[in-house]
């Protein structure tokens, strides 16, 4: 891999929400304004300008059209969606669930919980094995500043959970639920990773899923 091809790849994957859209709608003007958004966001206090962000932006997304044809994008698409599909179905199965709708929000509502929970470089690691329209989702309104949070007890994480998902949804049974299914899709590895990254009285949470799907 060479230079430019590598630093097109880490701005693919700092800016997935956006790459992810522009793959969607091929509309690079929008994606350029999205990542300057971001830039703009991410940089907090630091020194810089509109036209800075919107310099940079363009830097990072110019070579975006050459990384993918047009046949390949509609085939990733299609695949991305029919894996997401097939997470949502589980989530569903796993959960009692009636719609896709209330299984996103469920998988939404832990992955923002966990994700505010993992130090940033763990948190993009962990990013990396979600299929790619869950990519956006999972990033959408986080900032790197302040991570991770910090979470006291499993009541503080819990209410993280509960504040995304809709009302008479049980947060314990629905963090149990979504955990099952990522263990099913992440590797092993990664998993251990995250549990690791979890403070002590939060590890539990894994470690009861995992005990019960080996019995």
């Amino acid at each position: 891999m060479n230079k430019n091809t590598k630093v097109t790849t880490m701005a693919r994957h700092c800016y997935t929400e956006a790459y992810t859209n522009y793959l969607r709608s091929g509309n690079l003007e929008e994606a350029t304004r999205q990542v300057a958004h971001d830039i703009y966001v991410n940089r907090g206090t630091a020194p810089g300008t509109q036209q800075g962000d919107w310099q940079k932006a363009e830097r990072i997304t110019r070579e975006w059209p050459q990384t993918i044809t047009e046949a390949s994008q509609a085939h990733l698409f299609d695949k991305a969606l029919s894996k997401t599909r097939q997470w949502l179905k589980e989530i569903e199965l796993e959960l009692d669930l009636n719609n896709p709708n209330d299984a996103y929000r469920a998988l939404r509502a832990v992955l923002h919980a966990v994700r505010d929970r993992l130090p940033v470089k763990e948190s993009a690691e962990f990013a990396a094995q979600l299929p790619m329209m869950v990519l956006g989702m999972y990033y959408s309104g986080w900032t790197p500043m302040n991570k991770p949070e910090k979470t006291r007890n499993m009541d503080e994480f819990m209410d993280h959970v509960a504040a995304q998902l809709p009302q008479g949804m049980d947060p314990m049974r629905v963090t149990q639920g979504i955990i099952s299914v990522l263990e099913r899709h992440i590797s092993a590895g990664e998993i251990k990773d995250v549990r690791r990254n979890f403070p002590e009285h939060l590890r539990e949470l894994w470690e009861e899923v995992s005990e019960n799907s080996r019995r």
